[in-house]
């Protein structure tokens, strides 16, 4: 019993390490593109998961000297079953922004695939490949579903705005 329990701090502590290690990579490349003063809200929103890749650049110019704009690309997931999210984050001297995009795939059909639990449909656009969804807390989905002989796929997209005042 003693080693079992040993085993599991020590994983504990291990899946912290690697966490610890993940957060210093992300904020340390916010911080080379001069997103500085929104580390907790970054790691709220952006805390990366197993199995993730990112990809993190700069806009050519910034919208003004003291406000700066960094998008980051987020991959996880594994085939037939990926997240993807595009989040661009904005530092101004009130606060930190960031509108976020997110693009799920599923393997087989949407109708599957939605938690009609959850999600209604908003708008259905019969001359369109998306169909709207919303959900009870006003957040609305796109999905698409897409069909190759007998592989079906679903995609479906989501945007999000969040915010954070500094000094608050």
């Amino acid at each position: 019993m003693k080693k079992i329990i040993s085993l599991i701090i020590g994983i504990g502590i291990i899946s912290s390490l690697f966490a610890k290690s993940d957060d210093k990579i992300l904020l340390g490349a916010f911080h080379k593109y001069g997103i500085t003063k929104c580390d907790n809200f970054i790691l709220e929103n952006s805390k990366l998961k197993m199995n993730w890749n990112f990809f993190i650049s700069s806009h050519n110019q910034d919208i003004s000297n003291d406000v700066k704009e960094v998008s980051i690309i987020e991959i996880f997931g594994s085939k037939n079953d990926t997240v993807k999210v595009d989040h661009s984050y904005i530092e101004s001297p009130n606060g930190c922004f960031l509108t976020k995009r997110i693009t799920l795939s599923f393997k087989g059909s949407c109708e599957s695939n939605i938690d009609k639990n959850y999600w209604y449909i908003s708008k259905e656009m019969p001359n369109k490949d998306y169909i709207a969804y919303s959900n009870g807390k006003g957040v609305e989905r796109y999905a698409k579903e897409i069909e190759m002989g007998n592989f079906k796929s679903c995609i479906q997209e989501t945007t999000l705005r969040i915010s954070s005042i500094l000094g608050k």
